[in-house]
Order: structure tokens, then sequence, then C-alpha cells
């Protein structure tokens, strides 16, 4: 049965992951993996990275721990390391209150923002979760910084 699902299953994933990846930067045609171990320094929470094949822009995948577990943070960010899109992909955080880190009235205030993120800061009584998120979003941009030079 497994050899008959697997290609299924498989290919609905890549599916998923396409679209999750499209959202963030809509304009991107495809998209191909980067090879991060050949990047010196590369933050440990970065975990993929891919660029559009049209060069509009990076995908970023990365993976910080939260309050109750792994926070998994899909991040779109332009050629001038401005964030398009970023959303999180899954996490274990706290029903109403960690869960501020899906909301896209926490998400929106990363878009457009440089690695200075002025004006992005924690949310009271989600510290954890939102901290945790912008460390996150702190590494994208230092990842980032890595691959474009």
């Amino acid at each position: 049965m497994n050899d008959i699902t697997h290609p299924v299953i498989t290919a609905a994933a890549a599916e998923r992951a396409y679209a999750a990846m499209h959202a963030k930067i809509p304009d991107a045609t495809a998209f191909e993996l980067i090879e991060i171990a050949s990047y010196d320094g590369m933050p440990g929470t970065v975990r993929e990275i891919y660029r559009t094949t049209n060069d509009v822009g990076y995908i970023f995948i990365a993976v910080v721990n939260g309050f109750s577990g792994n926070i998994t943070i899909i991040c779109g960010v332009d050629n001038d390391g401005r964030i398009i899109r970023t959303s999180t992909l899954s996490h274990t955080e706290t029903k109403g209150i960690g869960t501020i880190i899906e909301q896209q009235s926490f998400l929106g205030a990363f878009e457009g923002k440089d690695s200075a993120l002025e004006g992005v800061d924690t949310v009271t009584g989600a510290t954890i979760s939102t901290r945790a998120f912008i460390h996150a979003i702190n590494d994208i941009h230092e990842a980032f910084a890595i691959i474009k030079n």
C-alpha cells in the first residue's frame, strides 16, 4: 500500500509547498533550492532557502523554539532584503495567546521591512511566541545578507 500512496502523498506535499512559497512571492515563476551548507555562518534556525527562477526574491524557511515548541516560519524577501510576506507554517503555541503569530494583525507589521524591522515589536501576553518569531525573522535577514554576499 505504501508503494502506491507514497508518490501521491509526496506530490501533494510538493504542491502545498509550492503554493505556500508562491503566496509569499506571487510574482515568482518557480523556485530552486539553494544549498545552504556551502555558506559559512548560516544561522541554524534557517533550514531552507529558495531562489526564484525569475530573480524576484527568495523564500526562507526557519524553525525556532517558541513557548510550547517549534514554530516553523516561511518568509518571502525581495532582492533588496525587504520582506514581501511572511507566515507561520506550523506551531504548537497556546491557542488564543501564542496564536497571534498566525494573525495578519501581527504578520502585517513585517511587510516591507528590512533588517532594522522598524516598528515591529513583541505582543504583550504572547511575548515568548512573538519574540521567537522576530528572532527567526532576524536570522532570515542574516541569512539573506550571507547569500547576497
